[in-house]
């Protein structure tokens, strides 16, 4: 065997048969630096040119330098990745072209049931076929999308409506929990039907009260759209108009009534306004009330409130709740009876007059309020009225007092009160903020008071009356 020794202090270097063997003896060299590793990068494949000649689907579609970067995506279609080409598309007959085996909607529907036997299509079927809204091979969404999200797929034909307020479904971009993409047998492509039959797939409970209703607004034009925007508005529950004039347009009545009223009712045009009293969707109650009349109305009047003119409403829940009689319209809780409840003429938002101090000579139309109910025949007739001596009708000798008289109010409570024929405990002399007791006592026959308008007198339905 040839050997070759070279020596090389400190470095033996033997070299055997063509191998070469480094050994080092033991000794002490100056520390080195740390060299860092050197980082090569990666070589990014460039597409290749489009081939001019005719390549053939065996030669595969997916290399690096032609389509294989497509496979990546997060969704791949199934043939694509089976790199099944020819299901799809003829061969190659030069410049690198493909064409369709078929035209795409009917390609599409080889495997995919489109929908195509409902009565209304999608236009983006019918005219630009299933790749207006799909990629045919490989996607970063769900579903094959052409874009990233659902609603970016809509919105690059249906441009997005705008507002504070959006519909959860519109706002987490699912336009398809309300409309099938591909086809449906409602108009708008709507899946659950139309109307209130769509928002029922999740509004079930409200449709179902509208249903079942006493009174109900499902009878409005355009049922829930007609009073509610189904994608976005800039206001609260959709609307897509403040709600006393969303309301307005079909109740214009009201809205005549409030506008010419000298007396607003401030819960009409303060507040919810018109949902402060009525439910916008059903009730049980007259004029679609949230509770009964009288329930409503006590809701704001159980306590005194202040008005947005500074006066002062005092309350009657505590005045009802003592009393141990009730004037019989507040009997049967109809506030109405006496009040316009939307706006009125009068003070207190009366229906009709009903004056405190009169001046001037007697005119029935002054207590058009209090007649609308009770009979005249009680001022001007003898025998009509308890409230005589003789048959000397005393409402009429107050009512009709020379000169001056007072109102119905004056000597009865209009709410509740517990004296007999709702006598009112004190009265306040020709609207002063004087109260004075009324001293009222009933009789077996007639009865007595002794108020500071008058002296003390009595009165007897006795003939000849008290003595």
């Amino acid at each position: 065997m040839r050997l070759i020794a070279v020596v090389l202090a400190p470095v033996l270097v033997v070299v055997l048969g063509g191998a070469v063997v480094l050994s080092r003896e033991k000794q002490t060299t100056p520390a080195r630096k740390a060299v860092p590793p050197v980082v090569m990068p990666a070589q990014v494949v460039e597409p290749a040119p489009r081939p001019t000649r005719v390549v053939v689907f065996e030669e595969g579609c997916l290399g690096a330098e032609c389509h294989g970067p497509m496979a990546d995506r997060p969704y791949v279609h199934a043939t694509f990745a089976q790199e099944a080409c020819d299901q799809c598309h003829a061969p190659d007959q030069g410049g690198h072209v493909y064409p369709q085996l078929a035209s795409t909607e009917n390609t599409c529907t080889e495997c995919h049931d489109t929908g195509a036997h409902h009565l209304y299509q999608h236009k983006a079927m019918s005219e630009e076929a299933c790749l207006a809204c799909h990629d045919p091979h490989a996607s970063a969404s769900p579903a094959m999308l052409a874009a990233d999200t659902v609603v970016a797929t809509c919105t690059r034909c249906h441009p997005r409506e705008r507002g504070g307020m959006a519909h959860a479904p519109y706002a987490d971009g699912q336009c398809t929990e309300c409309h099938d993409q591909h086809g449906a047998d409602n108009r708008m492509l709507l899946r659950g039907g139309l109307g209130e039959d769509n928002c029922r797939l999740c509004h079930g409970p409200i449709v179902g009260a509208m249903e079942r209703g006493t009174f109900s607004h499902l009878e409005v034009d355009g049922r829930c759209l007609g009073c509610h925007n189904a994608h976005a508005s800039r206001r609260e529950h959709l609307l897509p108009a403040p709600a006393r004039d969303l309301c307005v347009t079909c109740h214009d009545d009201i809205e005549a009534t409030i506008s010419r009223a000298r007396v607003s009712h401030d819960s009409v045009l303060l507040g919810d306004q018109c949902v402060t009293c009525h439910d916008p969707h059903t009730s049980e109650h007259p004029s679609m009330l949230r509770a009964t009349q009288a329930q409503v109305c006590m809701s704001c009047h159980e306590d005194a409130v202040v008005g947005a003119d500074g006066k002062k409403v005092a309350g009657l829940g505590a005045e009802l709740k003592s009393a141990a009689l009730v004037h019989g319209a507040v009997r049967i809780g109809d506030c109405s009876a006496c009040h316009s409840v939307h706006g009125g003429e009068h003070a207190s938002l009366l229906r009709s007059v009903n004056p405190g101090v009169l001046i001037g000579a007697f005119d029935i139309q002054n207590f058009a309020l209090c007649f609308s109910c009770h009979d005249r025949g009680l001022v001007d007739s003898p025998t009509a009225t308890l409230f005589r001596d003789g048959l000397t009708n005393l409402h009429g000798v107050h009512l009709k007092a020379d000169g001056m008289s007072g109102g119905c109010e004056d000597c009865h409570a209009v709410h509740a009160g517990n004296r007999p024929r709702l006598i009112v405990e004190t009265l306040h002399y020709q609207g002063s903020d004087w109260a004075t007791p009324m001293n009222f006592r009933l009789a077996a026959n007639g009865g007595s008071c002794a108020p500071a308008c008058h002296e003390p007198m009595r009165y007897s339905r006795e003939d000849g009356g008290a003595p």
